[in-house]
């Protein structure tokens, strides 16, 4: 789709799956090394960058390198540089890793359990947000390119692609002036909260008490005599979300204990025969060993090491 392109990618940890994501694409990415992330980078060429940069189509970089020396050699080149902050701004030069920059944005308010410091989501979120960002400003510009001729200069913070992830909570004050905290293993929901994720027999499944009365009828009857309190709702009469929290944890009480005599497939199995609304959970060693991901696939080999494959998979190629 992209193979009549040329990229340099100059960045470093920052930013670096934008380049990722294009030779996914099918564009020609050039590193001048291997780069700080496996997961990142393969899919890429090592060469000689310098010399590449007079004909390339596009250059990610971070701050450092004047975009005007960049534009002299050659004119149409679009630079996209994605930095910590926006350069020249009030937090340029500042020192950040990808932890303060998920802390600073607000997205680590909301994750984890209540009781307990916040979390950060595993790898380097901000950064991978950032390139993300970074991929969409380049194939903006290079629409900019096409209409005027002439190349594009394209910033990118890293800070506030991770304020965009965040997005819910400046709506959520903004509509109704609540300041989002964390919420742990309860799904908010009206007055109250319901548990979302559950220990079974070999694992973890997901589901929920949920305003969904054909649901709740089901899980009732899969469980049979285990049902206990949860037998006598009627549950076309009442609200789950406006149920005190207490009656809940009840009702909750009985479920746990009968996920807890079965397997992630004896539960699977259950919910897609009765419609149960339930999903077993994965471990990273069933990702890496399930064979319907390999056929689909999920994973590829670099190095005796197994990294995400392809991102996506077009029409044009499934007919090549």
């Amino acid at each position: 789709m992209l193979a009549h392109l040329t990229i340099v990618d100059l960045t470093d940890g920052l930013g670096e799956i934008a380049g990722r994501m294009l030779a996914q694409l099918g564009a020609n990415v050039t590193r001048p090394d291997a780069g700080s992330h496996p997961a990142w980078n393969h899919g890429k060429a090592t060469g000689d960058t310098e010399a590449l940069l007079a004909t390339a189509d596009i250059v990610f970089r971070n701050p450092g390198r004047g975009h005007a020396a960049l534009i002299a050699v050659n004119p149409k080149l679009i630079d996209v540089v994605i930095a910590p902050f926006l350069p020249d701004g009030p937090n340029d030069g500042r020192p950040e890793t990808d932890l303060t920059l998920m802390a600073r944005s607000g997205l680590m308010t909301i994750l984890g359990d209540p009781d307990r410091a916040p979390m950060t989501m595993p790898g380097e979120q901000a950064y991978a947000l950032a390139g993300i960002q970074g991929v969409t400003a380049a194939l903006t510009a290079l629409h900019a390119r096409a209409a005027t001729g002439k190349g594009q200069l394209v910033e990118v913070s890293a800070y506030q692609s991770a304020v965009l992830a965040n997005y819910r909570e400046p709506l959520t004050w903004g509509w109704t002036g609540r300041i989002g905290n964390r919420t742990g293993n309860l799904l908010i929901r009206g007055k109250s909260g319901v548990r979302q994720i559950w220990p079974c027999a070999d694992g973890f499944v997901t589901w929920a008490l949920v305003d969904n009365p054909p649901m709740m009828r089901a899980m009732v009857k899969a469980m049979g005599d285990a049902a206990g309190p949860l037998a006598g709702v009627d549950w076309d009469s009442i609200l789950v979300a406006d149920t005190p929290r207490e009656q809940l944890l009840e009702w909750e009480h009985a479920v746990e204990a009968f996920f807890a005599r079965h397997t992630r497939a004896e539960l699977g199995t259950l919910s897609t025969r009765g419609g149960l609304g339930l999903s077993w959970i994965d471990s990273p060693a069933d990702a890496l060993a399930s064979d319907h991901l390999r056929a689909r696939g999920l994973w590829t080999e670099v190095d005796g090491i197994q990294l995400p494959g392809k991102l996506w998979v077009s029409s044009l190629e499934e007919q090549a």
